[in-house]
């Protein structure tokens, strides 16, 4: 095989690769951002000082769920409307939150870069939500 013919499969390949990249990312971009919608909608309907614990702890049994691959969408359901098990949960939530370098779980941790990254995914949708008021008040 000559040098063209090996440069030519090179090229294919990066290019292939960079394909495959970029529509991972995107597709990535686009089920992160429908699951922060639904986990907003969701936070809706908790008092305002167990938001952000319950946000956790729907990050935390999403990502348990994700890994149990039988898992039985009706138990997360469930548990939530025991309301017992949320209030522990939620407690153990708050701790964590107060205190998030004490956290050795696996899990636990990507919850919590989870909710950062849902964090400041709601600063910018709000900021979006601002400059578009601001545009169409300065367009009247």
């Amino acid at each position: 095989m000559d040098i063209t013919g090996v440069l030519t499969v090179v090229a294919i390949s990066g290019i292939t690769i960079a394909g495959i990249g970029t529509a991972f990312y995107y597709y990535k971009k686009r089920n992160l951002e429908n699951f922060f919608n639904q986990v907003q909608e969701h936070s809706k309907q908790v008092p305002k000082q167990k938001k952000h614990s319950f946000q956790l702890l729907m990050f935390k049994e999403t990502l348990l769920a994700a890994k149990k691959k039988k898992s039985d969408k009706s138990s997360f359901a469930a548990k939530l409307q025991n309301p017992k098990y949320l209030e522990i949960q939620l407690m153990q939530m708050t701790k964590i939150l107060k205190d998030p370098s004490n956290v050795q779980d696996k899990t636990m941790k990507q919850s919590l870069k989870l909710h950062q990254d849902y964090l400041a995914w709601e600063k910018a949708k709000i900021a979006d939500a601002k400059k578009e008021v601001e545009d169409k008040a300065k367009a009247s």
